[in-house]
């Protein structure tokens, strides 16, 4: 990570994010970079962990990052998974799960988020943490699926 690179006078926005994760393949690996359509998001596709898209917001002062987990749909005994989520979250550093629709359709994420005027750095780790963070909890959430929603079983799912 270049030590040296700039925050914006006025904070991170899509156009400098974009510059940052564009220009360093060294910090986050292999990534493809894109901004997603009049909507202001930027897409970091993280090749080295299957394609994984971290999408980024920048609004005001604060930065919102947000990988997509599960749709809500194919998640049995949604009750006992959302206080499941509720019990672990605080195990997941700087991350947090939530509910958000694409497309019409709800869909659970693991999200965090940052101070616009967050140096590069700090930028690029919340990112890579949180990528981290979304792989564990994708793996449980496969778990939970696997196990249909039957939190006895999920020590039994491997």
């Amino acid at each position: 990570m270049k030590e040296d690179w700039p925050v914006p006078a006025h904070g991170w926005d899509i156009s400098g994010m974009t510059e940052l994760f564009a220009s360093d393949p060294e910090a986050l690996g292999d990534v493809d970079v894109t901004v997603e359509g009049e909507s202001e998001v930027l897409r970091v596709t993280l090749k080295e962990r299957g394609d994984l898209d971290v999408l980024l917001t920048a609004s005001g002062e604060q930065i919102l990052a947000s990988v997509l987990i599960a749709p809500a749909a194919d998640i049995p005994n949604r009750e006992s998974f959302e206080r499941m989520l509720l019990s672990v979250h605080k195990l997941i550093p700087l991350s947090t799960f939530g509910l958000t629709k694409v497309g019409g359709a709800e869909w659970y994420e693991l999200f965090g988020s940052l101070s616009a005027l967050s140096d590069a750095e700090a930028l690029v780790e919340e990112v890579a943490v949180l990528a981290a963070n979304a792989v564990d909890a994708a793996e449980w959430v496969g778990e939970w699926i696997e196990a249909g929603g039957d939190e006895a079983r999920m020590g039994e799912v491997a």
